[in-house]
């Protein structure tokens, strides 16, 4: 019977089966090091103001924070802790609207696209606002089955940027 010799000489030399093992450790460190220090993160926090103006003597400010919470790669919910102004001829009309609410989605990406499923909507604690306000200015999409699609962009690695079709791009920073 013939001996394979290169099996022989992984006998032979103890120190060369060491170095491949040690070679495949640590590979497999720096994979599981690359998704833990991903800038996917559970949570993100994005305050923001936006002028929406509907003629030149009707202006309506939004103002408040989004709050995004991941569960998993495709599912999430996303807050919005904030109010709405009404403005006529540069003079507030009313009082500010307080809006707390709450969308929650599916996922599926595309590239850089997210296609986010609306599978609910919800008013929290001390919100006053109307469902026309809130898809006007700040969740287009709010009724459950509707669809948005979002860009994504990461920016040096350590921000977030996105936003629907219809909304203005949101920054993200953690």
């Amino acid at each position: 019977m013939t001996v394979n010799r290169t099996i022989f000489g992984f006998i032979k030399w103890p120190w060369v089966l060491v170095f491949v093992c040690g070679f495949i450790v640590a590979f497999a460190a720096c994979v599981l090091y690359s998704i833990y220090a991903s800038p996917l993160k559970s949570q993100c926090i994005a305050p923001v103001s936006l002028y929406a103006v509907k003629d030149d003597n009707d202006v309506v400010l939004t103002r408040g924070v989004y709050r995004s919470f991941r569960s998993g790669i495709d599912k999430g919910r996303v807050t919005f802790t904030g109010n709405i102004r009404h403005f006529v001829d540069d003079k507030m009309v009313g009082r500010p609207i307080p809006v707390q609410r709450e969308v929650m989605f599916n996922a599926n990406f595309s590239g850089d696209l997210l296609l986010m499923t609306i599978t609910g909507h919800h008013r929290r604690l001390g919100d006053q606002s109307s469902d026309r306000d809130v898809q006007d200015y700040i969740f287009p999409q709010i009724h459950p089955g509707e669809t948005g699609v979002t860009s994504l962009y990461l920016l040096e690695g350590k921000a977030v940027a996105t936003g629907t079709e219809i909304t203005p791009r949101v920054l993200c920073i953690n």
